[in-house]
């Protein structure tokens, strides 16, 4: 398998920055079209919090349940999401993005059917990992999609708006799980993808995927329909993203690694994701109803899980706002350094209740430190990961970086959540708060020094501006592998 270098962008002025409403309103339908699979996913992600009451209890279609057997419910779709990480890369780089998207709805589909007639426990792991594809190819494809045709100076909101979406997700899956009959709740799962796989269908595959793989006149086609049928602007935009016949470099994807390009984008990417992961926010999801009951709290389990729910939603929605308005550096700077401080206070609360001091007249610190946490991590740490990533990455290796990036991810995320419960018994639990605060402390830091405003530049630009400083003499690159 072989790629072009980043190398081969062509390094003029973008024409998407001279007419910034051409075909904006084709680019927000089909964002929100895009944007359903999101919602799949934050249904699916939110769906064990309130299935659990239900199947530990007497109405539990499948019978009653045990702790271990909800772990393993919990556990499934990461551990399948690990290898689906590279199976999204290889079909999105070979077949499409487009193609790709198709590919979570018929698993979607099948997830759905499942979940609503099955009648064991083990159709319910099988449905489980089957959502490892809902899940993981929610995540990785919309915002690969979304972040390849659409204007550079909408990129960031209407890739925001991916986000948002699983947040609505996960507050419904809350809400409906907790109101609605188990098989009324599950039928949400077989409709929602029969819809969104179809409409995909009418849209248009990636420009720049359509580019990497010489299919020129398709890929005019696309960006004249998302260009609002500007035939101008569509042939500029043409010459900005393709590579240049004469003069260019092709690399095979051993040789695009080793490119400081490329790494620098793995390496900013990686990082920025491995510190989103250990912000404490997938504990805080996962165990919300554990941590307001250790920490006092008068709230329900199902009342804080929507408490929480709906705060992501709320900090969703002023990300949406600010995202191209502030930037992406701001607003993780400025996320890291509230998670940090909120998570210290819930920790230095929790570690004096701990200790036998009295707290009772603090009572009110875990809910508004956790709320305050929510919503600043919603507003920067949640959302600009995937942003970053999807910019920084030249199209030609983007699923590769996804792939290997999503991989590492769920690996973290596994041990973040097996390891919270031992934390918790042999420690404490402030010391589930406390970790979170440190990691999110070096977070400033690496925002300041690595991560790279990108706010209303295009793709190339963004990738030009990578190359500018870390382009390597062609005297470096081997000549082996071309691609033919």
């Amino acid at each position: 398998m072989s790629v072009s270098s980043e190398m081969s962008w062509d390094a003029r002025e973008a024409p998407e920055a001279a007419l910034p409403n051409s075909g904006l309103s084709r680019q927000i339908v089909a964002t929100i079209l895009i944007s359903l699979v999101t919602l799949n996913t934050g249904l699916t992600t939110g769906w064990l919090s309130p299935m659990t009451l239900t199947l530990r209890s007497d109405d539990s279609p499948v019978g009653v349940l045990t702790k271990e057997q909800i772990s393993y419910l919990a556990t499934f779709p990461g551990y399948i999401g690990i290898f689906l990480s590279f199976f999204f890369g290889f079909v999105s780089k070979k077949l499409g993005r487009k193609w790709a998207l198709v590919s979570i709805g018929v698993p979607s589909i099948v997830v759905g059917s499942i979940f609503t007639f099955a009648t064991s426990v083990i159709e319910l792991y099988v449905g489980r990992v089957l959502a490892g594809f809902t899940i993981v190819g929610g995540f990785n494809m919309c915002a690969m999609y979304v972040s390849e045709i659409v204007h550079g100076n909408v990129r960031g909101t209407l890739m925001t708006l991916c986000t948002f979406q699983v947040n609505v997700g996960v507050l419904l899956s809350n809400v409906l799980g907790n109101n609605l009959s188990y098989k009324a709740f599950n039928s949400i799962f077989i409709v929602l993808p029969i819809v969104y796989t179809l409409l995909i269908f009418f849209l248009p595959e990636s420009p720049h995927f359509l580019v990497d793989r010489s299919r020129h006149s398709e890929a005019h086609e696309a960006l004249l329909w998302l260009r609002g049928g500007n035939q101008e602007l569509a042939r500029q935009e043409m010459e900005t993203i393709k590579p240049r016949n004469d003069n260019v470099v092709r690399l095979t994807v051993r040789q695009a690694f080793r490119t400081k390009a490329t790494k620098f984008a793995l390496i900013v990417s990686m990082l920025a994701f491995l510190f989103q992961t250990l912000s404490g926010i997938h504990a805080i999801l996962n165990y919300t109803g554990l941590i307001f009951e250790e920490s006092g709290s008068p709230l329900t389990p199902q009342n804080s899980s929507i408490l929480i729910a709906s705060l992501t939603l709320v900090s969703s929605a002023i990300s949406l706002v600010l995202m191209d308005k502030a930037g992406r550096k701001l607003l993780l700077l400025v996320s890291f350094f509230g998670s940090s401080l909120t998570l210290a206070a819930l920790s230095a609360f929790l570690y004096l209740k701990m200790v036998g001091v009295d707290v009772a007249s603090y009572q009110w610190v875990p809910i508004w430190s956790l709320g305050a946490y929510v919503i600043v991590h919603g507003i920067g740490i949640s959302p600009v990961p995937g942003i970053l990533m999807n910019e920084i990455s030249s199209p030609d290796v983007k699923p590769a970086v996804s792939s290997i990036v999503s991989a590492a991810v769920l690996v973290t995320v596994i041990a973040v959540l097996q390891s919270f419960p031992f934390l918790d018994d042999k420690i404490g639990l402030y010391s589930t708060f406390a970790l979170p605060a440190f990691f999110n402390f070096l977070g400033v830091f690496f925002t300041i020094f690595m991560v790279i405003e990108t706010k209303g530049k295009s793709l190339t630009e963004i990738i030009e501006e990578i190359n500018g400083v870390t382009r390597l003499p062609e005297s470096r690159l081997e000549e082996d592998d071309p691609i033919a």
